[in-house]
């Protein structure tokens, strides 16, 4: 007698895979117009999401007003914003590896919104911070499952030019914040700073809608699902507790276990709260009774050095991975060239960052023009989009789609941590040690540094070996 026919398992549809390269579900696969909506969506909500990091800054002196609290229990908007942007991608990249990336999007960005309106209607600071610390916390899905969403859509061979796309959004924002909110406090009050940013989240979401699923895994269970008979039942089960520390641990683990992840972190997580220290640094010197006295939107101004360095710092990965990649897949093959040949760019990037520091604080403390110090931020923010663009690359190419958004999503814990940190006590570094000492401290910090990309060149492949995750050679 023949055995009744066994409903499929989890691992039975997590075993499938495409029916072949030219599988028309891979989304490698998809027209290019498709693929390239696909990507602009996560770029274009992490753009909103590291604005509205930034632009509350342009607001802290009203606030301290208004609320009469110190500069600096002001800034815990700014810095609650981002630990819990750091937290929450923690949660929300293993859950889009095993629910989906579309999920994570559409469930998550309408919270953010909510909690920005709150911000906005605060009646008291308490409610400003409690608001701020949850918007920042449904708004990390964005940055850290966008990696895993390029990775999903893009073959090795355009992630370098497709991927800086992606990657410069997180530092477009927050440079394009202060310009905005400068002349916007001046105008409006810093409320307008919650309903800017609300308008902008309508917006994205609603361009976002019609978003396609991206993950492999989740793309082959739903076409499993549809190919079996009706008395299979297509119901998701609910997580299990094993299932849910795996979601919660992995990127722990992979923080503290993966020394790549480790150490590109580490230096990627400096300089990003190096960049965020400058949230509170150019107002101290360039802000009324700093060394410029700047109105708040002169001030604001300042920062478009920064935008520019970041065009600047995109242009010239693509520029890197462009001259080089082509040559490598010839090589090596289509796929087969090794992770190590993507740290090209932050092995470039990684002298500017100290040079930057050292021009930008000993000139401001000489009182020269104050265009010396605005461009001197520019080489900063180069070796910045250099350095975190090629490190994610690195990333990415190392631990593929199925554990990337994790490894990227540790990565971002350690850079919230220290970019929400940092603003806390830069007003106090920089009066205490004085312009020149204070920048020249975080200068030879990023010196000590400057070797990660060289020595993960050079021992990369014999650490990858040792790894529990990596999916490349």
């Amino acid at each position: 007698m023949a055995l009744p026919s066994r409903a499929p398992q989890a691992r039975d549809l997590v075993d499938q895979d495409w029916t072949g390269p030219d599988d028309a579900d891979c989304p490698y696969n998809w027209p290019l117009w498709k693929r390239l909506y696909m990507t602009s969506i996560p770029a274009l909500l992490c753009v909103n999401v590291s604005f509205a990091s930034s632009v509350y800054t342009s607001g802290t002196n009203d606030i301290s007003q208004q609320f009469n609290v110190s500069r600096t229990e002001s800034l815990l908007g700014l810095s609650l914003f981002l630990w819990a942007l750091g937290l929450g991608a923690i949660i929300a990249a293993p859950v889009s590896e095993n629910y989906g990336r579309r999920i994570v999007y559409l469930t998550t960005v309408p919270i953010f919104g909510l909690f920005t309106l709150g911000s906005g209607l605060a009646p008291n600071f308490v409610t400003l911070i409690v608001c701020r610390t949850f918007a920042g916390f449904f708004g990390s899905a964005v940055v850290s499952v966008g990696g895993g969403t390029n990775a999903d859509l893009w073959r090795p061979t355009l992630a370098g030019v497709v991927y800086p796309f992606y990657f410069v959004s997180p530092f477009l924002g927050p440079a394009f914040g202060p310009v905005v909110g400068g002349y916007l406090i001046e105008a409006k009050g810093w409320r307008w700073l919650q309903w800017i940013i609300l308008f902008m989240i309508v917006f994205n979401y609603l361009y976002a809608l019609p978003q396609s699923e991206t993950y492999k895994k989740i793309i082959l269970e739903k076409r499993t699902r549809n190919e079996k008979t009706p008395t299979w039942s297509s119901k998701v089960a609910p997580p299990s507790r094993a299932i849910l520390q795996r979601i919660l641990l992995k990127p722990f683990k992979m923080l503290f276990v993966e020394s790549i992840v480790l150490f590109m972190t580490i230096y990627m997580a400096f300089n990003f709260a190096v960049f965020y220290s400058f949230f509170a640094a150019f107002p101290y010197i360039f802000g009324p009774g700093g060394h410029y006295n700047f109105t708040p939107g002169q001030q604001g101004l300042t920062f478009l050095s920064i935008a520019l360095g970041c065009v600047v710092g995109f242009v010239g990965v693509v520029y890197i991975d462009r001259r080089t990649y082509p040559a490598l897949e010839t090589k090596y093959g289509v796929g087969k060239v090794p992770p190590e040949h993507r740290l090209y760019g932050a092995m470039v990037g990684s002298a500017l960052n100290p040079a930057s520091l050292f021009w930008f604080g000993w000139s401001a403390s000489a009182g020269a023009h104050w265009a010396s110090p605005v461009v001197a931020a520019v080489p900063f923010a180069v070796g910045n989009i250099m350095v975190y663009s090629s490190g994610a690359l690195y990333i990415m190419n190392s631990y593929g789609s199925l554990h990337g958004a994790s490894a990227l999503s540790a990565n971002s814990l350690l850079r919230y941590a220290f970019g929400g940190a940092f603003p806390l006590f830069t007003v106090q570094l920089f009066s205490s040690l004085g312009t020149g000492w204070a920048s020249s401290l975080l200068g030879f910090i990023s010196v000590v540094l400057v070797p990660v990309p060289w020595v993960l060149y050079k021992y990369g492949k014999r650490i990858r070996a040792h790894s529990q995750y990596i999916t490349a050679a």
